[in-house]
């Protein structure tokens, strides 16, 4: 109920013309002070802050050891790869970067796609770049996203998935950035955790401190100059269960950090026995077909795809975006 509201809210904003349409989505919790790219604490209810900028050394070791066969991961690459096979239009040779790579699954998944796609990746996280290593990748910068050491119009593709939502990342500068590297006509895909009612453990696990809706991820779109192609929701099929699980990951995070004294907060990621695991990935698969068939806005994650026009156009100014945003 909570989402309906949030999506309604949501809705009758944007028809109204209002900047910021969704005050809720991309932003922390109330009680959250994220001036620059801090994030202090400052008596959140069920102890959600971000103790820090970006996913630490250990959550990156459990990324890497299931990236490549936990079902979700395998379907967002999936979905992933298709897009940018769309967007090459069938083209052997393209650059494409991934912008917040992480321990390089989805780049790899992109390497063994096409070999002549010249694919590059991004990271805050040395930690997670050296992952990305040890699977032979080498066209890789540790960097941000907030300014990324790449050339103008330098990529056709530039993927970005589930990083905007960090402590340590300014969404309206790194929004500017992919316009500023991507080529006329060139494609954004963004994936981006969604709805501020799943906030949980997880999210003060891995430091994220923003959630999205549709029509916040279609402003953010706007604001940049770039042309929504298609914005929607998936994981539809498991948003009541997620729900409940995250808001009792609040209470057991806060009674955890009573008893320790200290927080001590772990992400949903863990490996499910084989067979469920591959149920799991043909459920989320069908769930995908039909989220994107319908262009679902309820979910547990927000897919996008943007263009930059063929037109040349003013870069967006970072102060109007962050205003807009």
């Amino acid at each position: 109920m909570v989402a309906v509201i949030e999506l309604l809210r949501d809705g009758v904003a944007c028809k109204l013309g209002a900047k910021n349409p969704f005050s809720g989505a991309g932003r922390p919790l109330e009680g959250l002070d994220v001036t620059g790219t801090t994030v202090a604490r400052v008596g959140v209810p069920w102890l959600l802050q971000a103790s820090g900028k970006f996913m630490n050394d250990y959550e990156y070791r459990i990324m890497r050891e299931v990236e490549d066969s936990f079902w979700w991961y395998v379907t967002l690459h999936r979905a992933v790869v298709a897009e940018v096979q769309g967007a090459m239009a069938g083209r052997a040779r393209g650059r494409v970067l991934d912008a917040g790579c992480g321990t390089g699954g989805m780049l790899e998944r992109l390497r063994q796609t096409e070999p002549g796609w010249s694919c590059s990746g991004l990271d805050f996280s040395e930690g997670a770049l050296a992952h990305a290593r040890a699977r032979g990748l080498v066209e890789l910068r540790q960097g941000s996203v907030d300014a990324l050491p790449y050339a103008d119009e330098s990529f056709d593709v530039v993927v970005s998935l589930d990083v905007l939502y960090f402590a340590g990342v300014d969404e309206a500068r790194a929004m500017k950035e992919f316009y500023r590297v991507l080529k006329p006509g060139g494609v954004l895909v963004l994936n981006l955790p969604a709805f501020e009612v799943l906030r949980g453990e997880h999210d003060a696990a891995v430091h994220g401190v923003r959630r999205y809706t549709p029509a916040r991820v279609r402003q953010m779109l706007s604001a940049c100059a770039l042309e929504n192609q298609r914005t929607w929701c998936w994981n539809l099929w498991l948003f009541l269960p997620v729900l409940c699980w995250r808001w009792l990951s609040r209470w057991r995070l806060a009674a955890r950090t009573r008893m320790a004294g200290e927080e001590t907060a772990k992400s949903d990621l863990t490996m499910p026995p084989g067979p469920v695991n591959a149920l799991l990935k043909a459920m989320a698969r069908l769930d995908f077909a039909l989220c994107r068939w319908i262009r679902a806005p309820l979910g547990t994650s927000v897919f996008s795809v943007g263009r930059k026009p063929e037109s040349r156009r003013p870069d967006p100014d970072v102060e109007n975006l962050s205003r807009a945003l």
